[in-house]
């Protein structure tokens, strides 16, 4: 498997493997989710393969095409008095085709992100999983990461 940075020209495949993720996310809480805008989207991908502080990681099938991407990026820790400075690896997106699921693709991108992560100076990687997928947090604990903290809500309804 080859693992590598994306290039601008692959904004189209990424935003189709994004968008299984997506459709599973507005199916489990529509509430919160709504079907992103083309040119919202497309300018949020464009940053993970313009800038330098972000990252857009790509996992080629075999035989041609995508199937799998990580999106990252390097953020610096609230500036709260207790909390002490860090710079973030914050794994903003992962999103594997389905006939790649469990076949070591998402762990091979997290690797790599994770790496990249380090190379930019990262004191550590961060990332925000809904409570609802209980298949990505197994995921997520397999590949190393631990719960730190829980953020609640209360929805009140649609506004």
């Amino acid at each position: 498997m080859i693992v590598r940075l994306a290039a601008p020209a692959e904004l189209e495949a990424i935003r189709a493997l994004l968008d299984e993720v997506d459709v599973f996310h507005r199916g489990a809480l529509p509430w919160l989710f709504r079907e992103p805008t083309e040119p919202a989207r497309d300018e949020t991908l464009q940053d993970f393969v313009s800038k330098p502080d972000h990252a857009a990681f790509v996992a080629e099938a075999p035989g041609g095409g995508l199937s799998g991407v990580l999106l990252a990026l390097i953020r610096e820790a609230k500036r709260v008095p207790i909390v002490r400075p860090a710079r973030i690896c914050e794994l903003d997106a992962l999103g594997v085709a389905r006939a790649f699921q469990r076949q070591g693709v998402g762990t091979a991108l997290v690797r790599a992100g994770l790496a990249w992560g380090r190379e930019q100076g990262a004191t550590r990687s961060e990332l925000g999983v809904y409570e609802f997928n209980e298949r990505a947090r197994a995921f997520w604990a397999s590949v190393g990461f631990e719960t730190l903290s829980r953020r609640m809500v209360v929805h009140f309804g649609e506004t």
